[in-house]
């Protein structure tokens, strides 16, 4: 076949050697380079090697011919179950069958446990994520509630953030929404921020000004100031309860501070002015 150096349409160029043309001012041109007239030693260049290619592109055609109709996935499965009878070629009839059926049965469900695979990583990013959510809002939770009893509590500005990181360490958040105390961790469980700080003015003296710490007699009940379940301003036998529970002889020392006994009646409101 004799190739022209132009072509009026993409369509009159041969599809095989479409490669070797360029557009140019609305036709193709071919890519071979000519000096004038004297262009007969590339032509002939070209044409053999374009000969070639057909040669070689027709050899290629032919041993390719010999598939025509063969299923590349059904060739290859074939070829796998002979490569299994040459390895093992004294294997019985059922033997044969079992590991067919495992192969069949690998192949199918390999896709089904990657997605598998897949979606329990999702999952566990998933749950991960909620967590961290989770936790943070339960830390910011419990901060402001810290925080508020601690303005409430007159704390010091320069021990509030002892208080919160001592706070974040002892508190949860219960199944009612409710920062309470927990178990377990050195405190009375079950309190709720402002009678927790009540009960660390002996422990933590210096988170109060000097005027309203462990040693201070205050106005309502010594150590334990207002915030004593056992005087009659802060009269609470919940918590009167749960100090017994974990501290007998504390919760006898601030029922004799209020003016009463372990279990005894309430007592008469003290005067402040005296």
């Amino acid at each position: 076949m004799k190739l022209k150096k132009v072509y009026d349409t993409e369509a009159d160029v041969p599809a095989d050697y479409l490669s070797l043309y360029e557009e140019r001012d609305g036709k193709w041109h071919l890519t071979v380079e000519v000096e004038g007239t004297s262009d007969s030693g590339d032509v002939a260049r070209l044409t053999s090697s374009l000969a070639k290619e057909r040669n070689d592109h027709k050899a290629t055609k032919d041993k390719l011919r010999a598939f025509d109709g063969l299923d590349p996935q059904e060739t290859r499965d074939r070829l796998d179950k002979l490569a299994d009878i040459e390895a093992n070629p004294d294997a019985t009839v059922e033997q044969r069958v079992t590991s067919e059926v495992e192969r069949r049965l690998k192949a199918k469900t390999a896709p089904l446990e990657r997605q598998i695979a897949q979606a329990n990583e999702a999952k566990a990013a998933a749950e991960r994520e909620r967590d961290e959510t989770r936790g943070t809002l339960r830390g910011r939770t419990i901060s402001d509630e810290v925080r508020a009893a601690a303005s409430k509590a007159k704390i010091i500005d320069s021990a509030v953030d002892d208080v919160l990181m001592y706070g974040n360490s002892v508190f949860e958040v219960g199944e009612d929404g409710q920062v309470v105390t927990k178990d377990g961790v050195g405190v009375t469980p079950g309190l709720k921020p402002e009678a927790w700080l009540s009960d660390m003015k002996e422990r933590r003296p210096h988170w109060w000004p000097a005027s309203q710490g462990a040693g201070s007699t205050g106005g309502r009940g010594g150590s334990a100031g207002g915030d004593n379940p056992f005087t009659a301003e802060a009269w609470n036998v919940t918590e009167q309860g749960k100090i017994a529970a974990v501290d007998q002889a504390k919760a006898e020392r601030l029922a004799k501070l209020a003016g009463t006994t372990l279990g005894g009646a309430k007592p008469a409101p003290r005067n402040r002015a005296a």
